[in-house]
């Protein structure tokens, strides 16, 4: 590899996520979104409190957009798919973090508690099938980060018809058409004991799991998505 291969990615990076983001947020602008639980978003999403949000890997492109607006914290992963999602969504005003259970997870966090501890109404999330799957099987980071921090665990799940599901990828992404029907849904948050020991980590891991496919399941037969 030449020293000039880094320049040229990222200025091919940059190139394709002004490209991306200026199409997609023309196209999910038509969408028709719809929010089943309203009291939740109004209090943690576009209210004063503070929050951690969990969800699946699948809905990652069209909630990065939508939750733009009040500039979350979210986590990425250090690859070059990563790469792209993250300077997608700060174009958008998503504040990337980068990192992974697998690489740069520990420090990830770090930032994210920290960003967390400050005064304000401050958001966090991520993908917690990510980055490589198993899809819709949660990994603990987020739970660990709402114990540490004793900030509410917020589960969220969106579905979408018509929508692009592409098949070959893990986690069957989804990318809601122009003029589609868009369901985003929460449900009641974990406040988690800082006191909590690994058993119970694991426990809320298994709860939250099943609470988001649950939810992801109850949103595709809504809409009529079939994954």
């Amino acid at each position: 590899m030449n020293s000039l291969d880094p320049l040229r990615y990222n200025l091919k990076t940059r190139f394709i996520t002004r490209i991306a983001a200026s199409l997609l947020n023309a196209w999910f602008s038509t969408c028709r979104v719809e929010i089943i639980g309203k009291k939740f978003h109004d209090r943690y999403i576009t209210g004063h409190e503070k929050v951690v949000g969990g969800t699946w890997h699948r809905g990652a492109i069209f909630l990065v957009w939508f939750y733009g607006p009040v500039h979350p914290m979210i986590m990425f992963s250090r690859s070059k798919d990563g790469d792209l999602l993250a300077g997608f969504a700060e174009r958008f005003g998503v504040i990337p973090v980068r990192g992974s259970s697998k690489r740069g997870g520990a420090a990830a966090l770090a930032k994210m508690r920290s960003f967390l501890e400050k005064p304000g109404p401050f958001k966090a999330a991520t993908v917690l099938d990510g980055p490589r799957g198993p899809a819709r099987v949660a990994k603990k980071g987020m739970i660990v980060l709402a114990k540490q921090t004793g900030v509410p665990l917020l589960p969220i799940a969106v579905s979408a018809k018509p929508a692009i599901v592409i098949r070959s990828a893990w986690d069957r992404t989804i990318v809601p058409l122009p003029f589609s029907r868009v369901v985003v849904s929460y449900r009641k948050p974990w406040n988690i004991d800082h006191d909590l020991d690994e058993n119970g980590v694991e426990a809320i891991r298994c709860e939250v799991e099943k609470t988001l496919n649950c939810m992801a399941d109850e949103l595709d037969a809504m809409t009529g998505l079939r994954p």
